[in-house]
């Protein structure tokens, strides 16, 4: 991975409740899991949908791989059937230093396949098409996601080479190539292979004193951490190859 993209990123979301899917929507959790997909003419992602309704698609800047990371689409949304669909879809573009707001909508087939599109509030689109990952079907277990994890951490003050490390208890501890470092905290979630997890930040970083809260998941030897501050105002996004 790049040692850093001088890219200057501005997060700023407010994010609503859960988007409609239907005439009666129900809860998400008949289609939670991690759908990744690459190749084609699409740009690589990894969407996850949690079991109360958020969700996380995190893409790349080409079609190979969703590391290192273009964005980060960011929401709540609902199901019905097999549709799962978010009216409050908050695209984060790490390359082009954007974002934008609008709905998401996703035709899954549980733990098989998720067609995904995007139509943002400028009238631009995207699509993303990804297979279940059996692996996110498990147990979260903190022994396979301890190790050090070396990649980039993207934030309101930019993008810097990180190096992440986690313990078998969970503990997180991190450091940038600038001045910053961080610690947290993971723990499995309720259900399918993701953690819940803290980021602090200390002095010398963008985010100093504040901490955020969110989501990680491992896709093979590649971690994906999204956390947001406790108004859903601030984001900061850790991708890293375990080493």
């Amino acid at each position: 991975m790049p040692r850093r993209r001088h890219t200057a990123l501005a997060f700023c979301a407010a994010l609503a409740a859960c988007g409609g899917g239907g005439d009666n929507p129900g809860p998400a959790s008949s289609l939670a899991g991690l759908y990744e997909g690459s190749g084609g003419s699409n740009r690589a992602s990894e969407f996850l949908i949690l079991d109360d309704g958020r969700y996380y698609l995190v893409y790349g800047m080409n079609s190979t791989s969703a590391a290192p990371v273009g964005g980060v689409i960011v929401g709540d949304g609902s199901a019905s059937g097999n549709a799962f669909a978010s009216s409050n879809a908050h695209d984060f573009n790490l390359q082009s230093n954007t974002l934008l707001t609008g709905t998401l909508s996703s035709s899954v087939a549980p733990k098989a396949s998720a067609s995904t599109a995007l139509v943002r509030s400028d009238g631009t689109g995207a699509t993303f098409t990804g297979t279940f990952n059996g692996a996110s079907d498990a147990d979260a277990s903190l022994s396979a996601l301890a190790g050090t994890y070396g990649g980039e951490i993207a934030g309101s003050g930019g993008t810097d080479a990180s190096v992440l490390t986690v313990d078998a208890s969970g503990v997180l501890a991190g450091a940038t190539s600038g001045s910053c470092s961080y610690a947290g905290l993971a723990l499995p979630h309720g259900s399918g292979n993701v953690f819940d997890i803290s980021f602090t930040f200390r002095t010398g970083c963008a985010n100093a004193g504040s901490t955020l809260r969110g989501h990680a998941i491992l896709s093979g030897t590649v971690l994906f951490a999204v956390t947001v501050s406790g108004d859903l105002g601030t984001v900061a996004l850790f991708s890293g190859l375990k080493l």
